[in-house]
């Protein structure tokens, strides 16, 4: 079916409510600074980025057994507004955000922060190269894929390739989640590095060995 080619040039945005009407700060400075456009989403934005700086900051970087001199290529699987991306900024480190197709379409505002990303559906193959990635980040990602995709195990299938040998994974989950998935990952050879519950919440930071299938 033929479908007709739109016009690629948009109109100047005459409103400041509209987006592109006012031109980005500076790097990194615009991390932090919301643009009018936003409209309601400012305080939720800035709620999160707090929320994730103080994440990194005082569990990511130190608590989780994670040698980040080692790590370069980081993936966000469930990105929202960058807000794990911007925490880390301060590091050596390159982030890819992915917004799941399901969820809010929060990609123009990661763009607008000076972050990349993408879309995809984790029920289907990430395009990459397989060992791309030195550390995976899901938070609540298997939660809300639950009634969408067969099993889990086909999305950590789908890690472990991605993921480099001596590479990491920092899963953030509820309990009665968190817990198939570890039995999955020790079945691929995973090593648990860490595990914190909490009330019905739990983290997990896990290292992929050098064995293969």
């Amino acid at each position: 079916m033929y479908t007709p080619i739109k016009h690629c040039l948009h109109k100047a945005p005459a409103g400041i409510e509209e987006r592109g009407s006012e031109w980005p700060e500076e790097w990194p400075k615009r991390l932090e600074t919301f643009p009018d456009w936003l409209g309601d989403l400012q305080t939720r934005v800035s709620a999160d980025h707090s929320h994730w700086k103080a994440v990194v900051e005082k569990s990511y970087l130190d608590g989780l057994g994670i040698n980040w001199t080692n790590i370069r290529n980081v993936l966000d699987m469930k990105a929202v507004y960058g807000g794990f991306a911007a925490a880390l900024s301060s590091e050596k480190v390159w982030v890819m955000n992915v917004v799941p197709v399901h969820a809010p379409d929060t990609l123009p505002v990661i763009f607008e922060r000076g972050l990349v990303g993408v879309y995809h559906d984790w029920c289907e193959p990430f395009s990459t190269y397989p060992r791309s990635y030195d550390l995976l980040h899901a938070d609540h990602l298997f939660s809300r894929l639950k009634n969408r995709c067969k099993e889990p195990v086909s999305i950590l299938v789908e890690m472990d390739r991605i993921l480099r040998p001596g590479g990491w994974a920092i899963i953030r989950e509820k309990l009665e989640i968190l817990d198939p998935l570890e039995a999955i990952l020790k079945s691929l050879h995973w090593e648990i590095v860490m595990t914190f519950r909490k009330d019905k919440e739990g983290i997990m930071s896990v290292k992929k060995t050098t064995w293969r299938p």
